[in-house]
């Protein structure tokens, strides 16, 4: 990307209306984009993983997106929002109980079509030439990026660049992990894609971060920052530094700025507003790295079970409510989960029992999923995972994290 990009950093301590009004308001100030194009609408593309309450942090607070929208719609008459859940939910159920969709409506801003599919080519692509993508996407005429910063088994770090993977309708996400099971592979993807969906504004929500067992169960922690670029590559690198990541040692940041997206190295970017050095973080937990980041696709099931971490399942968090068997992408399924034993301790108890989580209010607009635990806790067959950790992604309890690796740790720690 040729020039300097610009990222705007504005301190906000919470999510309280007003002042992140405010923060928005000076963040547009001290970034100068161009005005957004008319004619078609301006597509608000927050982080809608699932459908999860604000307070989780899972999802892009709804206070944020409402004063980006209200700001916007000062310049831009027509606005739509919209993004593409994990394949077993609907973007309206997400919507609604991440609370985006009641902002929207106050707001008067309609939900885009994120389940029809288009097919796109894509000839610039420096490894995938067409994509099918969501026709609200392709009606859009801009697109306002509005990610949540939070940690990701597979990325490290999801933000600007793997919130666009949102352009792919549903289910559709899982053929790109099974076309692309290694982090190399998957990240040259995303990278591409972003080549392809640009983002023409960019706001990043960090005033409060998920670090640890992200993306959807992690903790929370204060950061009291709004990031504003139209680089998203830009944003998400001066992210990294500010949680003490390199971000050129993550293959979907150092392959962005390769093939042209965006600008990740220091002297490249510009940082207006407050002093990155000032919100810098000492310490946050990211996931185990995966260490076969330069080996070659065909020698990466050969090597995963050494050099890659794997998911596994607190039994005691489980609930048994089977998405993570629904989720996985691999054929035949890497999870399975045989019938309920009545005797099975745990399994032979009500399961709205435990914690509320069996409540269909919880998984309303899920697709297919029942509404008493059939089975019992699902197990692994790790010769057939991937590693794409779609099944801790979509766990509602968190009862999935990350292990490390056997040699990771080591080989980490001697290089």
């Amino acid at each position: 990307m040729k020039g300097k990009s610009v990222v705007a950093l504005v301190p906000c301590p919470d999510y309280e209306g007003e002042r992140v009004a405010g923060a928005v308001a000076r963040g547009f100030e001290l970034l100068e984009p161009e005005p957004l194009p008319t004619g078609k609408p301006v597509l608000l593309k927050p982080n809608m993983l699932r459908p999860s309450p604000p307070e989780k942090g899972v999802t892009t607070h709804p206070s944020v997106f409402s004063a980006v929208a209200r700001f916007l719609r000062e310049k831009v008459a027509d606005l739509v929002f919209g993004d593409s859940p994990n394949g077993i939910f609907a973007p309206q159920a997400a919507a609604e109980r991440s609370g985006l969709a009641a902002e929207a409506r106050a707001l008067g801003i309609p939900l885009a079509d994120f389940e029809t599919e288009e097919e796109v080519r894509n000839p610039s692509g420096s490894q995938n030439r067409r994509f099918v993508i969501a026709r609200g996407i392709v009606e859009a005429g801009a697109i306002v990026n509005l990610p949540r910063l939070k940690t990701h088994s597979l990325t490290t770090i999801t933000g600007a660049l793997k919130n666009i993977f949102g352009a792919v309708p549903g289910k559709r996400k899982a053929e790109f992990h099974i076309k692309h099971p290694d982090v190399e592979g998957f990240s040259r993807m995303i990278a591409d894609l972003n080549g392809l969906v640009r983002s023409r504004l960019v706001v990043m929500d960090a005033i409060r971060a998920m670090e640890g067992n992200g993306p959807s169960a992690g903790d929370l922690v204060d950061l009291g920052l709004l990031l504003f670029s139209t680089d998203p590559v830009a944003v998400d690198a001066v992210c990294c530094r500010i949680v003490g990541v390199d971000p050129l040692s993550l293959p979907l940041i150092r392959i962005a700025q390769e093939i042209g997206v965006g600008n990740a190295s220091p002297d490249a970017i510009e940082i207006r507003g407050a002093r990155l050095a000032d919100h810098a973080r000492a310490r946050f937990a990211v996931p185990p790295r995966s260490l076969t980041e330069k080996i070659p696709g065909f020698l990466y099931r050969i090597a995963k079970d050494l050099l890659v971490a794997k998911p596994i399942i607190d039994d005691f968090l489980c609930v048994r409510c089977g998405e993570c068997v629904k989720t996985c992408p691999t054929q035949p399924k890497a999870l399975s989960q045989e019938p309920r034993n009545p005797r099975q301790g745990r399994g032979a108890m009500n399961p709205r029992e435990y914690r509320g989580a069996m409540n269909p209010r919880e998984y309303r607009g899920a697709r297919n999923v029942p509404s008493a635990a059939p089975g019992g806790i699902p197990r692994y067959d790790y010769s057939l995972c991937i590693r794409c950790y779609c099944c801790q992604e979509t766990c509602p309890e968190g009862a999935i994290s990350v292990q490390d690796a056997p040699l990771g740790g080591i080989f980490r720690n001697r290089k």
